[in-house]
């Protein structure tokens, strides 16, 4: 996806120099605003799906460290507080429930 975004975003620019870089004899002719209009709404789209392809990059990069921390806190709890809990479990829960 981020080839095509950017070979659209190379396409709309290279329209925008070609625009301004013409010659002054064809500068003068005044151009359609509904081809104006057209290219600042491409460059608009461009722009707004760059914007949303980086926050769900950001969405997806949160989401996998939010994964890796809760199985290194699962790890944890069962390593190492493992004994202690079956500890407290055996003291409180499994006297209650003659266990």
């Amino acid at each position: 996806m981020h080839v095509f975004m950017g070979n659209m975003l190379a396409c709309v620019v290279k329209n925008l120099v070609i625009k301004l870089l013409l010659d002054s004899k064809t500068r003068r002719k005044k151009g359609s605003q509904m081809i104006e209009e057209g290219l600042l709404l491409g460059l608009s789209l461009v722009a707004m799906m760059i914007l949303l392809t980086l926050l769900s990059d950001l969405i997806a990069t949160l989401k996998v460290a939010y994964q890796g921390s809760e199985g290194a806190l699962d790890k944890f709890i069962v390593e190492v507080l493992g004994e202690d809990l079956d500890a407290i479990y055996n003291a409180t829960i499994g006297q209650i429930s003659g266990g």
